[in-house]
C-alpha cells in the first residue's frame, strides 16, 4: 500500500503546477527534495519495523509464549 501511495505522490509532485516543487526556472526546490526523502524514510522504517514484528511473532510461536 505504501508503495502505491509513494508512486502516486511522486507523480503528483513531479507534475506540480503550484510552484512549490519547482521554481520559475524549472529547477527543483527544497520542497521537492524533502518530500521524496520523507516518503523513502517512511517506507524503509515501516519495512524494518514490520520485519522485526514478524520475527518477534515467529519467535513467540516457537517458544510457546
Amino acid at each position: 500500500m505504501v508503495g502505491c501511495v509513494g508512486i502516486t505522490f511522486t507523480k503528483n509532485l513531479w507534475n506540480d503546477g503550484s510552484g512549490l516543487a519547482f521554481d520559475d526556472a524549472g529547477d527543483p526546490t527544497a520542497y521537492f527534495w524533502v518530500h521524496p526523502l520523507l516518503a523513502v524514510t517512511s517506507f524503509v522504517l515501516g519495512t524494518v519495523i514490520g520485519v522485526l514484528g514478524l520475527r518477534g511473532v515467529r519467535a513467540a510461536r516457537r517458544t510457546g509464549a
